[in-house]
């Protein structure tokens, strides 16, 4: 596959096209951001859904959901974790940023994601282009799978409401600190995928071994609800494939399900013709 690398001061990107435009390398002074590729892979045994058929590291898009489901209102089914990261993109360097593009054919619309590169910050900026001659509703969740050993400390934003995406129980856990004190106690074997919602305000801040702390800022009012993944070498439960690795996700739904966040009336749409942009910061701060 063709890669693409880009320097941009003290950042370093790697980029692989063909393979939905995943970032598969992301350093900042020399320092790893994201999980990077497995020596070798294999897929499980066991059907652990599409997603588990690729390797799984590094950074990608998922659109129009995460969970596969029916598309609102339309007679087609949405792709684990979206249809961007199956497909190819365009991919291009133009002054400090990274911007790759795509024409997603469910739903039919351009998707754009822009790597603006200055100093500290890591700017995110997203676009979709709706060119049908009606509405679109969907679910975008950044997908940065970062190194979980590497986490020393959890900041969380205050929530109203907490949910294990699994089951949809509300576990006891009374504020962020204890929901922070719990990821950090989850032991090897263990993994689990939380839901704050309704959260307070939108910012998360990892503290990092490596002598950094990750800022991650968003709009809360826009992605009310954060999904925390947190894989201490439990999943997927088989000899030689259990990931270490964790993720932080704002998302505009009350889950990762477009179907079930569009019946609780809680999505990102794109009037006809028109565009909707956002974007979310990570600013490092060195220790």
């Amino acid at each position: 596959m063709k890669i693409i690398e880009a320097s941009f001061q003290n950042w370093f990107v790697q980029c692989i096209p063909e393979d939905g435009a995943r970032i598969s390398i992301l350093r900042f002074d020399g320092r790893d951001l994201l999980t990077t590729s497995p020596p070798s892979f294999r897929a499980p045994d066991q059907f652990y859904g599409e997603y588990e058929t690729r390797p799984v590291y590094g950074y990608d898009d998922c659109f129009p959901t995460v969970d596969p489901c029916l598309y609102p209102g339309e007679e087609f089914e949405c792709r684990d974790h979206g249809h961007l990261c199956w497909e190819e993109w365009e991919v291009k360097i133009t002054g400090n940023s990274l911007v790759c593009s795509i024409n997603c054919t469910y739903p039919k619309v351009t998707f754009k994601r822009t790597m603006e590169f200055a100093g500290n910050r890591l700017t995110w900026r997203f676009e979709v282009v709706n060119g049908l001659a009606k509405d679109i509703v969907f679910l975008h969740v950044m997908h940065p799978l970062l190194p979980l050993r590497e986490i020393q400390f959890v900041k969380l934003p205050g929530f109203a409401k907490m949910v294990t995406e699994a089951d949809s129980v509300e576990p006891n856990y009374k504020n962020a600190f204890e929901v922070a004190t719990h990821l950090l106690s989850i032991q090897p074997g263990g993994c689990e995928m939380i839901l704050l919602q309704e959260i307070k305000e939108g910012s998360v801040i990892l503290g990092l071994q490596n002598g950094i702390d990750l800022h991650i800022l968003f709009d809360n009012m826009m992605f009310p609800t954060l999904g925390i993944w947190w894989n201490n070498a439990g999943y997927p439960d088989q000899d030689g494939l259990r990931r270490t690795e964790c993720a932080f996700e704002p998302i505009p739904g009350t889950s990762s399900n477009l179907y079930n966040s569009f019946i609780d009336k809680t999505y990102l749409s794109v009037n006809k013709e028109k565009s909707l942009c956002w974007e979310v910061s990570w600013e490092i701060e060195n220790k």
